[in-house]
């Protein structure tokens, strides 16, 4: 895929998420405002919050790609972490974080960028670079993703994913109301996105007639390869039965264990052991 193509796609989605975020900011907005007026509140399920305890937060340089609305990467800081850095694709996203973030005197940084496009000012930088839910299908390109990972990092960097198991992706989300949601519905190797225009309010729950967005289906084995490829070490990894995306509770509530999320840690190669002697080994 070219650059040209890429852009193409991100831009598309960056106009799709700038109408999506009224809706959930007037559904979630005071929730969470009201949420992060009490001092060191922390929006993280408590698993991920003893993963990332005992890989170390306190004191680190963090950045959060597809930070959205900034409740995770406030968090953080709320968790110990020094400098914390947002990026996300959407104006309105951006906004919201930036005004909740100042509103509840959390001190983090935002900014507006396609993920491909981060600054190199930020090379190098990062102890940390956080993934949570519901951003390895926005992006067109995960090999690039990935290098784009590996340059923020610093030597000693890690990679820290929670996110929505490729598994899920074959079974219906909970507003198909007529499907089976243990029956197998889509393909697991998709080559093309979707698109759609019914929007992405899956905080509201509210249907419109949207821009068109595009999500990318992307395999474990590419999510593996793609950060084996760019020089980094995978040092956890753990599936649960648990839904974190809010699209596929009826598939949890079925009563069948199957994978739903993920967690993944990644160290770039040349870190020092001696000095991390909780990595990989996370609490369950």
């Amino acid at each position: 895929m070219n650059d040209k193509e890429k852009e193409n796609y991100t831009e598309a989605n960056r106009l799709s998420w700038n109408e999506a975020m009224s809706r959930h900011q007037k559904a979630n907005g005071a929730k969470w405002d009201n949420a992060f007026s009490t001092p060191g509140f922390v929006a993280l399920p408590l698993r991920e919050q003893e993963l990332l305890k005992s890989i170390g937060v306190s004191g680190k340089k963090i950045a959060h790609l597809c930070c959205n609305n900034g409740i995770e990467l406030m968090s953080l800081k709320n968790m110990g972490a020094d400098r914390c850095v947002g990026f996300d694709i959407s104006d309105e996203a951006i906004k919201e974080a930036c005004d909740r973030s100042a509103k509840a005197e959390i001190p983090c940084e935002f900014e507006r960028t396609d993920v491909y496009k981060i600054s190199k000012d930020h090379h190098g930088v990062f102890d940390i670079v956080y993934i949570s839910i519901g951003c390895f299908g926005w992006m067109p390109d995960l090999k690039q993703f990935f290098e784009k990972v590996e340059l923020l990092l610093n030597e000693e960097g890690t990679l820290f994913i929670h996110e929505l198991h490729p598994f899920a992706e074959m079974l219906p989300s909970d507003d198909n109301e007529a499907a089976d949601p243990l029956k197998i519905i889509e393909p697991y190797f998709k080559a093309e996105p979707y698109q759609d225009n019914s929007g992405i309010d899956y905080v509201g729950k509210t249907t419109y007639e949207s821009r068109i967005q595009y999500w990318f289906v992307w395999t474990l084995s590419d999510i593996i390869m793609g950060i084996i490829e760019n020089d980094m070490v995978i040092v956890h990894f753990r599936e649960y039965a648990e839904d974190i995306s809010a699209l596929h509770e009826k598939n949890q509530a079925a009563g069948i264990k199957i994978p739903l999320s993920y967690t993944m840690i990644s160290r770039k190669k040349g870190y020092n052991k001696t000095t991390q002697t909780d990595a990989g080994k996370p609490r369950d």
